[in-house]
């Protein structure tokens, strides 16, 4: 009609096309493909049966044993044997059919596979005097986005080698998707009683469980499976799709929020540390960033030339502002004469770790941005003792504010920080802070001093300012023998007004 518009246009040549050419290459893309024979390949492959059962056994127990003993190659063998791919690609194909009694077949092995998985861990980890968390098995309980990526990559692969028979693809693809490993990471933490390495672990595996499910059924659906349901009403079939992705893809969408905001907060970090240091050179040496709940937990340790007084709450006020949710920041300061130096000195990699006390030393060494001696260890992994050399740059303040920073890192650790010797400075005994320092440090060097006690002469006046504290000395003796410092001699003498209760220290 004339002045009303119709509200249809003419579609382009180019448009056209397009269309047409797109058109051609599925055809392309789907041609050859036996839906019946691939899909019974699939189903085939994910149900329950005992060669399921026993290749799950063994790759569950090859998977423990690598992780505790840190063996990537070992490792890589319990991917290549795991047959849980088979279980979660038949889910993908009955979600794409909407084929509800092989999705239950699949559910049914998936759930006795990672059950039996887990009962396998559990008793290896009870059993095995490894305990201590390896590099391998700390790698799985903090799942990332480019552990997603390759979980949607391995899904489309996978189906994509069962359509068009290419049994030659699922060895990458075991490797790649790794699905067993996080199960035996989860059975770890729930053999040594670390809640944190089980929950981590199994939401990674949750994610490349959902992450390659969907992926299969967007590429069955792809390759032109459809539903069997054709005496349902047609829009029930595609509010049933619906709601199974919406079901599935809730973990996906909290793991991907988590990622996020560590994301966000690792990089609102650093430009908050620029700026709060801004004007004192200083390198991060140590960033970590943990999604908790609806908020975030924030720890960086900094190696700066100067100290800044109000750095750890300039930055909570910085990052709560940046990222809009409850945020805990700790931002500990050490003093070096080489930030960058320190910085650099951070190892990237941990080395395999065959016993509890290695895989301490291994963490501890990456935890430590300074030049050590030596980091010893007990057999237990419960004491630990970092011996720094003459150039790493720190002060008696610096080491002893290190020793309590990996002390905090490393809960249930008693870690000791010995910093090089060196002649004491005298102690003002009204300071309780400076008495703490040097009783940590004469203890650390397992010194016996010679102590003298300046104390005020009778009736003479405190020094100006300060108000002396009448057994100074002997709470300073009593602190010393506390800590386990013995001294060679004591003497009184009394001293001139300049040099009232202080103590001066020998350890010639």
């Amino acid at each position: 009609m004339e002045g009303y518009e119709t509200g249809m246009t003419a579609e382009t040549p180019a448009a056209a096309q397009t269309r047409n050419l797109l058109r051609r290459l599925l055809v392309s893309a789907r041609r050859g493909v036996d839906h019946a024979e691939a899909a019974a390949a699939v189903y085939e492959n994910g149900g329950l049966s005992g060669r399921y059962l026993m290749m799950t056994v063994i790759s569950a127990a090859i998977a423990a044993l690598g992780l505790m003993l840190s063996s990537p190659a070992v490792v890589i063998g319990a991917m290549l044997v795991s047959p849980m791919m088979g279980p979660i690609v038949a889910m993908g194909f009955s979600l794409a059919l909407l084929d509800w009694n092989e999705l239950k077949q699949s559910l049914t092995a998936l759930g006795v596979g990672v059950g039996l998985a887990l009962f396998v861990a559990i008793l290896l980890t009870l059993l095995s005097p490894l305990k201590e968390p390896t590099a391998e098995i700390l790698a799985r309980t903090r799942p990332n986005f480019f552990d997603l990526l390759i979980a949607v990559f391995s899904g489309i692969a996978g189906a994509y080698a069962v359509i068009r028979q290419r049994g030659e693809t699922i060895i990458g693809v075991a490797i790649a998707t790794a699905l067993m490993p996080p199960v035996a990471t989860v059975g770890f933490g729930l053999g040594t009683g670390d809640l944190s390495i089980a929950g981590g672990a199994f939401f990674l595996f949750m994610t490349n469980l959902v992450a390659i499910a969907l992926a299969a059924t967007v590429t069955a659906g792809f390759y032109g499976f459809r539903p069997r349901l054709l005496e349902r009403p047609k829009p029930w079939r595609g509010v049933a799709v619906m709601v199974v992705f919406v079901l599935l893809a809730v973990p996906l969408a909290l793991s991907l929020r988590s990622i996020a905001l560590e994301s966000r907060a690792t990089a609102e970090t650093r430009v908050a540390v620029e700026d709060i240091f801004a004007g004192a050179e200083s390198r991060i040496t140590l960033l970590d960033a943990r999604s908790e709940g609806r908020g975030v937990t924030v720890s960086a340790l900094v190696s700066t030339r100067k100290l800044v007084a109000d750095a750890q709450a300039r930055l909570q006020e910085r990052l709560t502002g940046a990222l809009h949710v409850p945020v805990s920041a700790t931002l500990d300061q050490i003093v070096v004469a080489d930030p960058q130096a320190a910085a650099r000195a951070v190892q990237t990699s941990q080395s395999a770790a065959p016993d509890p006390a290695a895989a301490l030393r291994n963490r501890l060494a990456e935890a430590v941005p300074f030049a050590t001696d030596a980091v010893m260890t007990d057999a237990e992994g419960r004491r630990a003792i970092v011996l720094l050399r003459p150039d790493a740059g720190l002060d008696l303040d610096s080491a002893y504010a290190l020793e309590a920073a990996l002390r905090t890192r490393f809960d249930g650790v008693d870690v000791w920080v010995t910093p090089p010797v060196q002649e004491p400075k005298a102690v003002d005994l009204g300071d309780a802070e400076a008495r703490a320092r040097m009783v940590w440090a004469l203890a650390r060097w397992r010194a016996a001093p010679t102590v003298s006690l300046c104390r005020p002469a009778p009736g003479a006046p405190a020094a100006e300012g300060r108000e002396a504290q009448p057994d100074a000395g002997q709470v300073f003796l009593a602190e010393l023998a506390a800590a386990g410092v013995s001294i060679r001699s004591e003497s009184g003498p009394t001293c001139q007004r300049g040099d009232q209760n202080m103590a001066r220290l020998s350890l010639g």
